[in-house]
């Protein structure tokens, strides 16, 4: 068979549920053909419905891929709490947090980037895309706070350690989300080396990391700063 007559084989729907056959449809098509491949009439052919139906479950493009975005969120927390424990050490479960959202990011990489990517401007207007990402973001945020407490120094817990933390875990995801964007290094390093050494490194970070100490090159770099640079909202989470 063809693509193209593959492409064009309808799938029965039961009624009611065509909101989640087109999400499951819209999965699909980013994870084989990539955001450019995905629409509306896309989604709509694989699902099986005409061209306008979607319209009385999404107002657009976006619209859908918020709807995806949110389940991908919701995955990504259920996937790392399926990981854990109640027998486990805080430690133990903060690696398994961390290290699961590298795992997400690595098996689903198309929905990972549209997670986190630019794809959808408006994610003001999605409240449900908001919540499953800062449901993400507190998994974590209470895997560090838990750490913290293990330890007997929970007056050293803060955001700030549990933003450093995300940033750190993210950073290296966006690696293999989409196609990396930076340059081709030349001294290279075994992935499982590499991520392995990222979460060592965070746990001795956040222990480590005094925040009433500012770095002379902090100092330095705040003074050059352009004063009409863009600022980020106070409470901008990120969404782990």
């Amino acid at each position: 068979m063809t693509k193209a007559s593959s492409a064009s084989v309808q799938r029965p729907y039961h009624h009611g549920n065509l909101r989640e056959e087109m999400i499951r449809c819209g999965r699909e098509i980013l994870s084989s053909e990539g955001i450019h491949g995905l629409t509306l009439r896309s989604a709509a052919r694989m699902a099986g419905v005409s061209h306008g139906a979607p319209r009385n479950q999404f107002a657009d493009k976006e619209g859908l891929l918020a709807a995806i975005a949110t389940e991908g969120f919701l995955e990504l927390v259920a996937v790392r709490r399926a990981r854990l424990s109640s027998g486990m050490t805080a430690e133990t479960r903060l690696l398994y947090v961390m290290d699961g959202y590298i795992e997400f990011a690595i098996e689903q990489p198309a929905l990972f980037f549209l997670m986190f990517g630019p794809q959808i401007v408006g994610k003001e207007h999605y409240p449900d895309l908001l919540a499953a990402g800062n449901a993400s973001y507190e998994l974590l945020h209470g895997a560090v706070k838990d750490y913290f407490d293990e330890l007997g120094v929970s007056e050293r817990f803060s955001e700030l350690k549990v933003r450093c933390a995300w940033s750190a875990v993210h950073g290296l995801s966006m690696f293999y989300s989409d196609r990396p964007t930076g340059p081709s290094l030349i001294r290279k390093v075994p992935f499982e080396q590499w991520r392995q050494g990222l979460l060592s490194f965070i746990l001795a970070g956040l222990t480590a990391f005094d925040e009433s100490t500012t770095p002379a090159t902090t100092r330095s770099v705040k003074k050059v700063v352009k004063p009409h640079a863009k600022k980020r909202p106070a409470d901008d989470t990120g969404a782990a």
